[in-house]
């Protein structure tokens, strides 16, 4: 399978800096499934993280430029530590740094999926981030790609992948938001994304991030309308079991054959 796995800041940073331990054992799970035939791309938060890791900031600041700065800065470590940690299993990666631009027209959208299609082809696992350095929207919260939720989705359904997953820090769509100590039972799948189903989900991130769990339900119906399943899981379960359903997760279930979205 051609799998589409997006990391979002609040599972790959803790705070102000990343979350190394946990990120290597995603690494080992998808060099695992890797080894067994399916082909991978990550959507990949976090670089703005590691930029306040480098610089020894605590809060995220509020201003645009820096938040830039700290952005370009903290690229760089985060590719590091993918280009490290897959290393470790002789499989390459490469850096892939998009803005809604990229998508606006069908020739750039070409141009995108083909270089994609190409790393996957020859093994290597594309590391798909927004490209902050030039694109100022996400931190102004217009056009936003929310923590990278849309770009997945804009990633997913250009390429037709077989299977999306948006890991985050719950395990999945619940009625309610559970974070605020209410009981509530786990949806485990949606067959179609309403706009109740959207009411349903919280516009909630974390300090870091700018998205939550709206916007990952959002990025599920843009990514079911062009073809594609798609799961919201909890990323501190192993993607195995994500994948074959032994862990809780809520599924999304394709309408029709892919398409270019």
């Amino acid at each position: 399978m051609k799998i589409l796995v997006k990391i979002g800041s609040s599972l790959i940073s803790d705070g102000p800096r990343v979350r190394f331990p946990w990120l290597a054992q995603k690494v080992w799970e998808i060099a695992a499934l890797a080894g067994e035939g399916h082909r991978f791309l990550i959507v990949s938060s976090g670089a703005v993280a590691a930029g306040m890791e480098l610089q020894g900031i605590t809060v995220r600041p509020v201003d645009i430029t820096e938040l830039q700065l700290l952005s370009g800065i903290g690229q760089v470590r985060l590719m590091t530590y993918y280009k490290d940690l897959f290393r470790e299993w002789s499989i390459p990666v490469a850096q892939v740094l998009l803005t809604h631009h990229n998508f606006a027209s069908d020739r750039e959208r070409s141009t995108v999926t083909q270089i994609i299609h190409a790393y996957l082809r020859d093994g290597v696992i594309p590391i798909v981030n927004e490209n902050d350095m030039v694109d100022k929207e996400e931190f102004d919260y217009q056009k936003s790609f929310s923590d990278n939720d849309i770009l997945a989705a804009l990633v997913g359904a250009s390429l037709g992948v077989d299977l999306a997953i948006l890991l985050t820090d719950v395990d999945g769509l619940y009625a309610t938001d559970p974070k605020k100590g209410e009981s509530v039972a786990l949806i485990s799948e949606v067959p179609r994304v309403t706009e109740e189903i959207e009411a349903m989900a919280s516009a909630e991130g974390n300090a870091l991030g700018l998205g939550g769990m709206r916007s990952k339900v959002v990025a599920a119906r843009r990514l079911t309308e062009a073809g594609v399943p798609t799961l919201i899981a909890s990323g501190e379960y192993a993607l195995c079991d994500v994948i074959s359903r032994r862990s809780p997760a809520t599924s999304f279930l394709a309408q029709g054959s892919h398409r270019s979205s």
